[in-house]
């Protein structure tokens, strides 16, 4: 770690290795680190070989480390970073002092060394590498399936940490459903909690929680892909970091991520023992655990132990007896994670995790009225976020349940070569049950209402990707192979739960039965195959200072599906699809390092999604692929001695066969999808920054403009041109937080968060469904923290706040409009203000 010329050796927090307990300086490791700043290389060999270096950052500004790679002790790869600097280092009391030949004479020898931490504290875009120097830390991503400098990684990227997670009060991924990192919108589909809609850059995955049908951003965890949308509401276990990956990224991450990628990085077994323990209360009941336990080494092993459990009422009433409430929380998951290290350069990670979500649906409102709309006498528009629902009806919870089997092997062939296996198994059963009492049919006396839409999916997948990564002086590359097989049926039913008296002022409950004759409406199965090959490669030429980087990439993809509709109302049928491609995604970059700090780079990729068929149309139709072209040009800076980081990207996207979805409009619930005959055109501007106004104080902000054209569809069931548009894409959306920590007394930290996120109105169904409202929303939270109780162990005490303003905006809102339909604008809201407090235990 480096230190400023005011700061004590006591001052200097030093980051150590997660796998084995403090460094024997004698003992070879595998080091990795590029070319890059030599104060950030030196940050990194203190890392991988878990040593304290200490070093003035005057001394070391300005230079540059060369690459290091291989099995080293940390003497080795000393020798080599500091070649041809001038500088040398000594050994001190178990401190690595970096000098000039003439010694370190700004830092006192007699000032005692630090105290080594337990674990390796979380990377995060927040989070400065030194408070008394003021800068910014460095941090690591490996969004080119290598760990590399977030500064120095060609793609428009926006990183959390653990601490911006924690901070945020990120638990599962529809915590993004605020718009918290611009461009990305991850709603829950029609309010269902295990099952969400995730759009980037205005690519739309239309209803990807049929299983004929696949996302548009690539989800994994681990490097393991998420194939379907269902489960994916579950907790996350304890997160390293999130990586969001914009833009289309068909060469590395392949098919089905055209908009991008979010890539989930798992914190792993340290091999020391260690307990993060936090329990919390909220409003509306809330309670909820999260407990993180490192068992000590042994045999080369080391063992972690993940647990999470939260629950919470809902809030929205349901007048039923015995019945649940709207948006009620229920979820829990564990997860086992154990590390071998049989030798310097391999170690094996195989990890277990299995979770359940009983969580329920939200409410669906009838905002308005649509010509020929009509309610019956006992209801009334609901044009604000209501607290009790119009009627009792029947409501279940949506079960999810959702495990899988993870082994990683890294191989560090030679200093240059490193082989890496990721083998996964997951498996995902998830039933989704929706009934807001609301009108669907046009309203008549006696008619029958409160439509229960009833789904069960199954789902398991496996998935093997070869990887084979490769470090030389002027060339870095990857060269791997993917394997993924997924096998999945489900089935639907859609039976009305209530019909109206004589005059509309009343109602009767009607019985519901899951066996009866036309169970299920309808059903379907799916096998899909995906075999790929791909590789890129990044090469420094040897001229101008070897700062221009000239990538290229490509993958070969080789998809098949089959599957078959074997069900309507009750009957068993079989009308098969079926969909094959084979096809090749290349992409281009070109990087220039204009400094040390600052860099700028254009690039051009392609992707796409596969084809399939949509189960909600009456023949089972199919669809083709869909293609997604980008140009991006980028600027990646550190300015003011690293204390402000500011990143921009731009962009212009082609979408090329974009699925499009059409209502029936005498059966709102047959969906009809084909591909649009022209293509859409998506730009925009993205930008990050992170800025240390003074040591205490830190801010970031995010900002994304997106403009689009999308041309005239033609609808299948009116054979009119309508008018086309891209969904959960505000044109401009923003975040920015404030970050305060100082030091009330001794023993103690005090910390303070507050973040506010903007967005402009966007569509979430056709156009002629009205847009949501703008809205602006405020989250805070204040902590009291590293109070130390006894023997090491420490104590934080957190107060926090979600939508402090109680501000509303719809979620999702869609017009029911034609003959027969009950011609009103129907949708959700999102949560109402949230607070709670939480309590968290560390030793």
């Amino acid at each position: 770690m480096h230190i400023s010329h005011k700061t004590s050796l006591s001052a200097i927090a030093v980051a150590m290795a997660c796998c084995v307990a403090p460094a024997a300086y004698a003992q070879a490791v595998h080091i990795e680190i590029d070319p890059q700043p030599l104060a950030s290389a030196l940050n990194r060999v203190a890392v991988q070989t878990r040593s304290q270096i200490l070093f003035s950052p005057d001394m070391v500004a300005g230079r540059t480390a060369r690459g290091v790679r291989g099995s080293m002790t940390v003497d080795g790869a000393l020798d080599r970073l500091l070649q041809n600097t001038g500088l040398r280092y000594r050994h001190q009391n178990n401190v690595i002092l970096i000098e000039r030949p003439e010694g370190l004479s700004r830092i006192s020898s007699e000032t005692p060394p630090p105290t080594p931490t337990s674990s390796a504290a979380p990377i995060t875009a927040s989070e400065p590498a030194d408070r008394d120097a003021g800068q910014l830390a460095e941090i690591i991503v490996t969004a080119q399936k290598r760990e590399e400098s977030l500064q120095g990684t060609p793609i428009s990227i926006a990183v959390l940490g653990a601490g911006d997670l924690e901070k945020r009060g990120v638990a599962t991924l529809s915590d993004f459903a605020s718009g918290a990192v611009p461009s990305l919108r991850i709603i829950p589909l029609q309010a269902r909690p295990s099952s969400l809609t995730v759009t980037m850059r205005g690519i739309y995955p239309g209803d990807a929680a049929m299983i004929s049908r696949d996302p548009t951003v690539g989800i994994y965890v681990d490097g393991v892909y998420l194939g379907r949308s269902q489960g994916l509401g579950s907790e996350m276990f304890d997160l390293e970091r999130m990586e969001v990956l914009r833009g289309p990224q068909g060469t590395l991450f392949g098919r089905n991520a055209v908009g991008g990628a979010i890539s989930m990085v798992s914190k792993k077994p340290t091999g020391e023992l260690g307990l993060d323990l936090t329990a919390g209360i909220s409003n509306f009941n809330g309670r909820s655990v999260k407990a993180h336990l490192n068992l000590p080494e042994f045999a080369g092993f080391s063992i972690k132990l993940d647990g999470v459990w939260t629950k919470r009422d809902g809030w929205v009433d349901n007048p039923l007896p015995g019945a649940s409430d709207y948006s009620e929380v229920n979820r829990r998951g564990v997860r086992v994670s154990v590390m071998w290290e049989p030798a310097p350069n391999l170690n094996v990670l195989y990890s277990y995790d299995i979770s359940r979500d009983a969580s329920t649906a939200g409410y669906n409102q009838t905002m308005s009225l649509l010509p020929g709309g009509k309610l019956p006498p006992m209801f009334s528009l609901e044009k604000k976020r209501v607290r009790d629902a119009r009627i009792g009806v029947p409501m279940e919870p949506s079960v999810g349940k959702v495990s899988g089997h993870s082994l990683q092997a890294t191989w560090n062939v030679t200093d240059q070569l490193t082989l890496r296996s990721i083998s996964a198994y997951r498996k995902t059963s998830q039933d989704q049950y929706t009934n807001s009492g609301g009108l669907t049919l046009a309203y008549a006396p006696g008619s029958v209402f409160s439509r229960i839409s009833y789904a069960d999916m199954h789902q398991d997948q496996f998935s093997q990707e070869i990887q084979l990564l490769g470090s030389f002086e002027n060339l870095k590359f990857v060269v791997g192979g993917f394997y993924f097989k997924e096998d999945a049926d489900d089935l639907a039913y859609s039976p009305f739960s209530a019909r109206f008296n004589s005059d509309g002022t009343g109602y009767t409950l009607l019985p519901v039965s899951f066996s009866a004759a036309n169970f299920p409406e309808r059903a379907s199965v799916l096998h899909a195959k995906s075999r790929a090959i791909f590789g890129q490669a990044t090469y420094t030429p040897p001229i101008l200072g070897e700062r221009l980087h000239l990538t290229g990439g490509l993958r070969w993809t080789h998809d098949s599906k089959h599957g078959a509709r074997t069900r309507a109302a009750g009957a068993v049928i079989n009308i098969p699809f079926s969909f094959s491609s084979k096809r090749v995604d290349p992409a281009f970059t070109a990087a220039f390092d204009w400094t040390d700090t600052i860099n700028t780079y254009v690039k051009w990729g392609r992707a796409y999604r596969a084809g399939g068929a949509n189960s909600r149309a009456p023949n089972f139709e199919k669809f083709g692929a869909e293609e997604v072209s980008s140009w991006e040009i980028g600027a990646k800076t550190e300015l003011f001695d690293r204390r402000v980081r500011l990143n921009i990207a731009a962009y212009h996207t082609k979408y090329n066969d974009r699925q499009v979805d059409f209502s029936n409009p005498a059966s709102p619930s047959v969906i009809t999808t084909v591909n649009a005959p022209d293509p859409a055109k998506i730009k925009g501007v993205e930008v990050d920054l992170t800025a240390r106004l003074t040591r205490e104080l830190t801010l970031t902000g995010s900002y994304a403009y997106t403009s689009w054209k999308a041309t005239g569809d033609r609808n299948p069931y009116s054979k009119l041109i309508e008018e086309g548009v891209v969904l959960y894409t505000p044109k401009n959306s923003a975040s920015i937080a404030l970050d305060h920590v100082f030091s009330p007394f001794d023993g103690a930290t005090l910390s303070t968060h507050v973040d506010a996120v903007y967005s402009g109105s966007f569509y979430t169904g056709s156009a002629s469904s009205p847009k949501t409202d703008s809205y602006f929303m405020l989250n805070g939270r204040i902590t009291l923290g590293d109070l130390e109780i006894s023997n090491g162990s420490k104590v934080a005490v957190s107060l926090w706040g979600k939508n402090l303003t109680n501000t509303q905006w719809e979620t999702f809102q869609y017009a029911l409009a034609g003959a027969g339909v009950a011609n009103v604008v129907s949708g959700y809201f999102n949560e109402p203000r949230t607070y709670g407090v939480e309590a968290r235990l560390t030793f």
